[in-house]
């Protein structure tokens, strides 16, 4: 009896282990993180780039040999990523990734469009992310800029507004059929940052004047960090070979050694033969780009801090600052604009006021490298570096926004147009009636 029941359990167990069950699901792979990728976003359908048909220097296309030399550096941990719009009709807009010296085009546009759309900097960004997903995030702004000096929106529909319209990634619409320049307002570009699900590490701009109090509060929410020059750069912007590596980096003063590898390439470079063949860059020797690197955590602290400050001397219209001899990071039509921050309030605060700005301010910008002169197409610039303050402590190597009668006769219309930016308010300007 005992045997017969023996045989039938067996019987049982075996057939119970070869019925047929589904097997389990699969889960979804999790993505593979890198640590970090960074999109170069190169603007190019103007002056910094020559059709093929045509003769002459092409800063893109140096910069983008420059990015090949660069990547050797990389591992596969990292990724470097550059959106390309260039000049000629049969090179439509495309994202690559550059690696090992190479570069893969990743995806190819079918049509033209604006790169200084601000729509169309934040679709390349998501895709950007969805393809190469990192735990960290850089943007590299590659082309022309003005900083905060902008119009009334990105997109200008009259030519009267195009002309003026300013701030970064001029598009001349050269491959556009019936196409005219646009420019990305700043304003615009921290509305279109701020749609990414992830904030940025850092935001480099390889760009002319974009190191103002303006643009870093503009786009605080954007990213972590913000590095840039408040004055114009060489045509040949960056030096791609030597600092594609730093901005990989991922140590707590990373962006310190970005801007070093940018200051100290200038500082080579206009005593080498390239420059000082040219007696018309002989005034560069010694001197590189101003640069500073702003902590956007802390904008909020500076903003208001500076509201505190101005309140303790800041006349009221049509009083103003008599800003003669201050440095000054940009001229348009012979009307200087966008002082030195630091400059104009250790002149006009008082000390005890000025110190305590001070250390927020230092808190807000902790990297200034500091250049008394630089290159520039400006007449009224270069007339005026013999004037400037020959002691580093005078210079923050940031500008800002001080109003002046003059501004309201120029193109630009400085005293209106500081208006669309958040900064005018964080610190108080209506008070003063400007």
């Amino acid at each position: 009896m005992n045997r017969f029941l023996i045989a039938i359990f067996t019987i049982l167990l075996l057939s119970a282990c070869n019925k047929h069950e589904d097997p389990a699901p699969t889960p979804e792979p999790t993505p593979t993180l890198a640590q970090r990728t960074v999109l170069v976003y190169m603007s190019g359908e103007n002056n910094l780039t020559k059709d093929s048909s045509s003769p002459g220097i092409s800063y893109l296309e140096d910069d983008y040999i420059e990015m090949l030399e660069g990547s050797y550096s990389l591992n596969s941990d990292q990724h470097l990523i550059a959106f390309i719009d260039s000049v000629g009709t049969n090179n439509k807009p495309h994202i690559v990734e550059i690696a090992n010296g190479k570069a893969t085009n990743v995806y190819q546009y079918d049509s033209e469009f604006y790169a200084s759309d601000p729509d169309k900097l934040l679709e390349v960004f998501k895709w950007v992310m969805n393809q190469y997903p990192a735990h960290e995030y850089g943007l590299v702004l590659w082309g022309h800029a003005t900083g905060w000096a902008i119009a009334t929106d990105s997109v200008a529909n009259t030519a009267a507004a195009r002309t003026e319209t300013r701030a970064y990634g001029q598009d001349k619409g050269w491959d556009i059929t019936g196409g005219t320049e646009h420019w990305m307002n700043i304003t615009q570009m921290a509305r279109a940052l701020e749609q990414l699900p992830t904030k940025l590490k850092y935001i480099f701009a390889d760009c002319c004047c974009m190191s103002c109090v303006e643009c870093a509060y503009e786009l605080r929410n954007c990213a972590e960090w913000f590095m840039g020059s408040p004055a114009e750069i060489p045509g040949e912007g960056a030096p791609y070979h030597k600092i594609v590596p730093k901005l990989f980096l991922t140590s707590s003063t990373f962006y310190k050694d970005i801007c070093d590898c940018y200051y100290d390439y200038f500082i080579d470079a206009y005593v080498s033969t390239e420059y000082t063949q040219y007696s018309d860059f002989a005034y560069l020797k010694g001197y590189s780009v101003p640069l500073s690197a702003f902590c956007l955590s802390k904008m909020e602290a500076l903003a208001e801090s500076t509201r505190q400050l101005m309140s303790t001397f800041m006349p009221k219209y049509p009083e103003q600052l008599d800003l003669n001899k201050l440095p000054f990071y940009f001229g348009y039509s012979s009307t200087a604009v966008m002082y030195d921050t630091k400059a104009v309030f250790q002149k006009y605060a008082p000390a005890s006021d000025y110190a305590k700005w001070l250390t927020t301010y230092n808190q807000a910008v902790p990297y200034q490298a500091i250049s008394r002169q630089w290159m520039t197409i400006y007449t009224i610039i270069y007339n005026r570096f013999s004037t400037f303050p020959t002691t580093d402590d005078v210079w923050g190597c940031t500008s800002m926004f001080f109003p002046q009668a003059n501004y309201s006769t120029n193109n630009y219309r400085y005293n209106d147009r500081i208006k669309q930016l958040q900064w005018y308010n964080a610190v108080d300007w209506p008070a003063y009636g400007w």
